[in-house]
């Protein structure tokens, strides 16, 4: 407790010269790029007087840090309702069934990677595949489809990050397979001041939303 005060203090009065503020945004790993990234971008470009610090962290460390204030505004998926957290629902994704293999019509179990995306994912997942027995999974989306791009197979995934290896080729999404909502959130802390944070919530829903676009390295 004594450190996060002391943390908290630091993050409260070590602002540089020439900025009004400091900003301290996050974001799950799963976020950090493209969403994370865009928005750090176009912060940098439209809110020059505020200092930014950036934090990428696990869902259970991320919202423990909104809430003691270590943290100001982060992006998460299905954070857990908290007294004194503000939580702004900013797009929702959908995780779809994707596979190596261009012929497979159903889930495969002998290759099928199980993505653990939350209980609510593992709620509808079993009611869907109620016979479904997966001998791998994960717990980290980007590990898990790395692996199913490198030693094939299939898992739900984003469509948001499977999409650019459906349109090279692949990967290739199953046919006639549920699809599941995964909403993303902003979250900040009900007494985060809202000059600052307000504006950099603003550029978020827009950047979120595809209304400012960015070119790729």
């Amino acid at each position: 407790m004594f450190v996060q005060l002391w943390q908290r203090t630091l993050h409260q009065v070590a602002v540089p010269q020439g900025r009004r503020a400091v900003l301290t945004v996050g974001s799950e790993v799963s976020l950090a790029q493209p969403l994370l990234l865009d928005w750090v971008r176009w912060m940098r470009g439209s809110l020059e007087d505020i200092a930014l610090r950036v934090h990428v962290d696990v869902p259970q460390d991320l919202i423990n840090q909104v809430a003691s204030g270590m943290v100001d505004l982060a992006i998460m998926y299905a954070p857990p309702h908290r007294p004194g957290l503000k939580i702004d629902l900013l797009l929702e994704e959908k995780l779809v069934l994707v596979t190596t293999n261009s012929e497979a019509r159903l889930m495969d179990g002998s290759d099928y990677v199980y993505m653990d995306w939350g209980p609510d994912f593992g709620l509808h997942h079993g009611m869907n595949f109620p016979s479904a027995a997966p001998d791998l999974s994960f717990d980290l989306g980007p590990l898990a489809l790395n692996y199913v791009l490198a030693a094939g197979g299939s898992g739900y995934f984003r469509m948001s990050a499977v999409q650019p290896h459906i349109m090279a080729g692949r990967l290739h999404l199953v046919p006639e397979m549920p699809q599941f909502s995964y909403p993303v959130y902003a979250v900040q802390s009900a007494s985060a001041d809202e000059s600052v944070v307000g504006p950099a919530l603003m550029g978020l829903h827009s950047v979120a939303s595809g209304d400012i676009k960015f070119c790729e390295f």
